[in-house]
């Protein structure tokens, strides 16, 4: 992976921003990250009731990266709203990376979160914490429209200023029966 300096095109005009672009070679670094992670993990639960880590978002969008060709943002954007993860520069859209590794999930989102597109990545793929994972492509209306309380959509708690959660996974994925757009492996 390199650190560069990019022009991002977006709502607000031009911004640079600080990036990271990941090679292949990268793969068995990211690995190596998942299986520390999952090491860690798996100590903690002999402690008993413990907690597990949550998965770090430099993996799993470190790991998005390697897969879709889109970098990473690594600053601050001057001038723009920057609560987005990661950038496509061959479509200059921003992208909201959401991630899991238990399933149900509990996705939390910001207040003032936006994005281009939004993708959901299942590192529990099948039940199974084995270096793959599967992406999904979450359709704005089903985020935006989704209840997550009583009679108040993501939508009504954001302009609320407040931080919707709810299952990505039980209240999109699984009823829309979605397929993932990729599958990825981070064993080399």
């Amino acid at each position: 992976m390199f650190k560069k300096t990019v022009k991002l095109l977006l709502p607000e005009g031009y911004c640079s921003a600080d990036v990271l672009d990941f090679e292949e070679a990268d793969r068995k670094t990211l690995y190596n990250i998942y299986r520390n992670w999952r090491s860690l993990c798996d100590d903690l639960a002999k402690l008993g009731k413990s907690r597990a880590v949550n998965l770090p978002e430099a993996l799993s969008e470190g790991a998005f990266c390697l897969e879709t060709g889109a970098v990473r943002i690594i600053s601050d954007i001057q001038g723009a709203a920057g609560s987005f993860d990661c950038y496509s520069l061959e479509s200059n859209e921003r992208i909201q990376v959401k991630a899991c590794s238990v399933i149900p999930d509990l996705t939390s989102f910001g207040p003032t979160s936006v994005w281009d597109r939004l993708y959901f990545v299942d590192f529990y793929r099948n039940g199974n914490w084995d270096g793959t994972f599967d992406i999904y492509l979450i359709d704005d209306d089903d985020i935006y429209n989704q209840e997550v309380k009583a009679n108040e959509t993501f939508q009504d708690q954001q302009k609320q200023g407040r931080r919707p959660r709810f299952s990505v996974y039980n209240k999109i994925i699984q009823p829309k029966g979605l397929s993932p757009i990729r599958t990825g492996n981070l064993k080399v």
